[in-house]
């Protein structure tokens, strides 16, 4: 039995915030842990989050707004303010420049300048983090082309076409309470769940579960995807992260906020020398178990600070050890009914006393 995870991308537009930070450290964990039980395989393709409208709406002004730039140059947090600027005075790009983009994207896997740049810089942390960099630059064509997906939908009685009418093509749930969905415009855009499809109806038969993972804002999106994928019979499951209040707010990061919070910025003012265990230790100690999954309290330095003295303790106090018959027990039983991970309870055993060191090797080599 294999697992695809499909995560929800981020968007090249934009610093990697704590909620990113949490997002990416979550998935990393829950994928090694799992593994242990079921094998998987993560399903990256930076098209879907390129062609949608939120990254071509910023390539669009910058082209506009910021010709001549020389982004290599800039920083993420200069590039991320043009991001804020953008949504805070730059008007929505024609249909017609936005089908231009996406032709470019679709039949090129063309990346503009500036979210080059933003990727090269989210790598970086990556690479810091233990997190694998390959997942933020993999592009390839998609798998199905949007005529293939939209006749797979219709075969299920999935769509409602209103196009020759003058009106756009919908996701059509209403026989399971739900509103219909826009997957392409009255003006003949298509969307980023389209986008979705045409890669997850091709690659997910061939794995035997399915595992969406997104966070909290996009949630109806997900629940939708979740039952186009039951009806085309395939297996599903949905987790969903919580996003990271800042000083008291959960902002978008088109909002600003996140000047001083970057993960860039964490890892040079509060992680400053520490060691590459101890930061990959402690930073999915802080975001995954002390920050609280659900219900995240506020970001703070000091609480990253103590998860960083934490898994110095950790670290230095670890040793290697096989696993016992009540250590796999043990580990079975920290996976739940639908094969996730009970994220909070395995990072507990680091420090419980009544854990075998088996047990706490293996969670631990999860981690790291």
């Amino acid at each position: 039995m294999s697992t695809l995870y499909a995560p929800v991308g981020i968007t090249p537009t934009k610093p990697l915030t704590p909620s990113h930070l949490k997002g990416a450290l979550l998935l990393d964990f829950m994928r090694r842990f799992e593994g242990l039980f079921t094998p998987g395989a993560i399903w990256h393709n930076r098209r879907p989050w390129d062609i949608s409208l939120q990254t071509i709406r910023f390539w669009d002004y910058l082209d506009r707004e910021q010709a001549g730039t020389d982004f290599e140059a800039m920083s993420e947090g200069e590039i991320g303010a043009l991001y804020v600027e953008c949504h805070r005075s730059g008007p929505l790009p024609s249909a017609e420049r936005i089908a231009a983009y996406a032709r470019r994207i679709e039949n090129e896997g063309y990346v503009h300048a500036a979210s080059r740049r933003i990727l090269a810089l989210w790598g970086r942390v990556f690479v810091t983090l233990g997190l694998a960099p390959d997942a933020l630059f993999h592009s390839v064509p998609f798998g199905l082309d949007q005529d293939a997906v939209l006749a797979r939908l219709q075969a299920q009685d999935l769509l409602l076409d209103q196009r020759r009418f003058g009106g756009g093509v919908y996701l059509d749930l209403t026989d399971q309470g739900r509103p219909l969905r826009v997957l392409i415009s009255e003006q003949g855009l298509p969307n980023y769940l389209l986008a979705i499809l045409r890669d997850l109806l091709d690659r997910a038969p061939q794995h035997d579960q399915v595992c969406l993972y997104h966070d909290a804002n996009i949630e109806r999106d997900y629940e939708t995807l979740l039952q186009v994928l039951q009806r085309f019979g395939l297996s599903c499951r949905r987790v969903g992260f919580s996003r990271v209040p800042v000083e008291g707010l959960v902002l978008s990061a088109k909002q600003g906020g996140w000047e001083q919070y970057t993960g860039a910025r964490l890892l040079e003012r509060v992680a400053g020398g520490a060691s590459d265990g101890e930061i990959r230790l402690g930073f999915r100690l802080y975001f995954l178990h002390a920050l609280g999954l659900r219900e995240p309290a506020n970001y703070s330095d000091a609480g990253l600070g103590q998860s960083l003295e934490r898994a110095r303790r950790l670290l230095a106090a670890h040793q290697p050890a096989p696993l016992t018959a009540a250590d796999q027990a043990a580990l079975a039983k920290l996976i739940k009914r639908d094969g996730s991970a009970n994220v909070y309870g395995a990072l507990s055993v680091l420090e419980q006393k009544k854990a075998g060191p088996g047990l706490r090797h293996a969670v631990m080599q999860c981690l790291l």
